[in-house]
């Protein structure tokens, strides 16, 4: 009895009859059932629901101290009598068990080799990216690589076909698992079996390397990559149009790319219409869409995102569905303060997410749904999201901006500072460009809600090293709105000047990162500061329209504060009156929401009206 159960451990948790069967030939059928009857009267295993002859150990505890009555060299050799057993058994069938084939192969490479392991490891491999278990898929990888002698990092090509196919599949589980500041390592992985294929004359698996949707940040450090790629696709062919869709979306990255980033997707757009090819064509619109929202041409992006979502129910590519929904949240969130037409992008990425298994998508979702809260000033659920992005994704750097500029607008400013501190430790030490990490806006508002004028410096700090990068469109927007605070809190007319000249153009939007801005506001707190009050009354007037209608509550409380400020400045026929008025509201919705930075503002300002 002992003996079928020690073999029955060493076969795993789980076993069937047919798999312990051959393994104990000594033993007969009869016998064997009358053993396995007695170990389920007696509790070691039980029978498992819906199944005939399938087993498992009650508690993994059990199965574990039988395997270590064996000793090593006898478990060595019965985990390769089991593989080559259960190998038999399977058949043609044996892809289907790779995961549990590559196991008892690796535990018996010591007398049987690598080869088997190395295949079984790649099978199984392949068969968890396709079922979205990344990090299943990656520790089968890597386990084929190391028994290949293949290093897992470094920049030398692939040896062979086999190991190209390895770091192929090594590097696209990576993606899955990692969060964007550690991509270079799926890049990394992906050049060396591009560059194999590449020597190999293996055309074909190249440009499939190239072809990945994954995100934004892939494609970003594939640029070189999908550039080569390019010149390796046959004219006018699919493989050709998809990586056009994936060479426009890195031109369109770059200063001064959106006009090429079009005529690369023209030229894709025009391949997938040809060949009548509607995955492509749904690819080429959600890039499109990206760089259209990145260059903040929101009515473009909208459209493109629409179409793209139009074709989804008949295409199977789920990172440009998750990349035109994602693109579709952003233009009717920030141009159209829409929270109610952006919620139903924002659940449908989450859900899409959670089916990927994908950590960077996952934290994404996270972000949006801690926004879509913050923006209302549902701190509560704000914080709810925030907690469980957090908990997944620790080092997630815009999850701990949006943390702590929640709780900097409530006042609680030592766990803002805590979530301030990580952030800036998490972004010192990754080693991906600055401008992924900036904070100008970020720092900007914090500044204003604390008072603490120290922070200043580092946003000057940022804003200069994002002037000397490469880094252009939403994201220099951004820090541009940081400095436009800093300007408007400095009294700095001069530059508010030409920072109003660089935000004009999105006015009637909003700027998001880890809190909200009314553009109009800004463009009306650098108008006062330039001195033109008029300008500045028009602006904070449709700051607070678009954030009354979108039901941007914080935001529309800040403004009303701001607002009263410069009628308070301007001084004229019933300024004051208005004035007082804006405060009021602005003090019945921070009251309300328990924000009290700006209660206290707007009752030290109520002071000064009233004196």
């Amino acid at each position: 009895c002992n003996e079928a159960l020690t073999v029955a451990s060493i076969v795993g948790r789980e076993f069937t009859m047919a798999q312990l069967r051959p393994l104990v030939e000594e033993v007969t059928e009869d016998r064997l059932f009358e053993i396995l009857e007695e170990a389920l009267a007696s509790r070691v295993i039980e029978e498992l629901p819906q199944t005939v002859s399938r087993y498992q150990f009650t508690h993994a505890l059990i199965q574990e101290t039988l395997a270590e009555e064996l000793s090593i060299t006898r478990r060595v050799r019965l985990h390769a009598r089991i593989a080559e057993t259960l190998e038999d058994l399977y058949g043609d069938d044996a892809d289907s068990h790779a995961a549990e084939l590559a196991h008892h192969f690796a535990e018996a490479e010591a007398v049987i080799g690598t080869e088997k392991l190395v295949h079984y490891s790649l099978v199984a491999g392949e068969r968890a990216s396709a079922a979205y278990a990344w990090q299943e898929a990656q520790g089968h990888f890597e386990r084929g690589l190391i028994a290949r002698g293949v290093p897992l990092a470094g920049a030398e090509p692939a040896p062979d076909s086999q190991a190209a196919a390895l770091l192929f599949g090594y590097g696209r589980a990576l993606t899955g698992t990692l969060q964007r500041h550690q991509f270079q390592e799926a890049v990394d992985s992906l050049a060396r079996a591009f560059d194999y294929y590449v020597e190999a004359g293996d055309t074909s698996r190249a440009v499939a390397i190239a072809q990945n949707p994954h995100s934004a940040d892939l494609m970003s450090g594939m640029r070189e990559i999908i550039s080569r790629a390019v010149q390796l696709a046959p004219a006018d062919s699919l493989e050709s149009g998809r990586v056009l869709a994936s060479h426009g979306y890195c031109l369109g990255m770059t200063v001064e790319g959106y006009e090429s980033a079009q005529n690369a997707f023209d030229q894709a757009l025009t391949i997938a219409r040809t060949h009548n090819d509607r995955g492509l064509e749904m690819r080429v619109l959600a890039n499109s869409a990206n760089i259209d929202g990145f260059d903040m041409r929101w009515e473009t992006c909208l459209a493109n995102s629409l179409q793209a979502l139009e074709l989804a129910n008949s295409v199977d590519d789920s990172y440009s569905k998750l990349r035109a929904n994602l693109w579709a949240f952003w233009a009717l969130l920030y141009a159209n303060g829409d929270i109610e037409g952006a919620r139903p992008h924002a659940e449908e990425i989450r859900s899409m997410a959670e089916k990927l298994r994908d950590a960077l998508w996952l934290s994404r979702a996270f972000q949006i749904e801690t926004e879509l809260s913050y923006l209302a000033g549902a701190w509560s659920s704000a914080r709810q999201f925030s907690d469980q992005g957090i908990a997944l994704f620790p080092t997630n750097p815009v999850l701990l901006e949006q943390r702590a500029m929640i709780e900097y607008q409530v006042g609680n400013v030592t766990q803002g500072d805590s979530y301030l501190q990580r952030f800036l430790v998490c972004r010192h030490s990754n080693p991906i460009g600055i401008a992924e990490y900036s904070t100008s806006l970020f720092l900007a508002q914090i500044s204003r809600i604390t008072g603490n004028d120290d922070l200043l410096d580092i946003v000057q700090d940022e804003a200069q090293i994002l002037s000397d990068s490469s880094t252009m469109g939403l994201g220099v927007f951004r820090e541009q709105c940081g400095l436009a605070l800093v300007a408007a809190q400095q009294g700095d007319g001069s530059q508010s000047g030409e920072l109003y000249t660089a935000l004009a153009p999105q006015r009637g939007t909003l700027v998001t990162r880890a809190g909200a801005l009314s553009v109009d506001r800004l463009l009306g707190l650098l108008s006062q500061t330039m001195g033109n009050l008029e300008g500045a009354v028009a602006h904070f007037e449709d700051a607070l329209a678009f954030c009354r209608n979108a039901g941007f509550r914080p935001e529309l409380a800040w403004i009303c504060c701001d607002y009263a400020d410069a009628l308070r400045e301007r001084d004229g026929e019933g300024d004051l009156a208005k004035a007082t008025s804006l405060l009021d509201e602005s003090l019945a919705i921070s009251s309300d929401l328990g924000m009290r930075p700006l209660m206290e503002r707007v009752l030290s300002r109520r002071g000064i009206l009233g004196a």
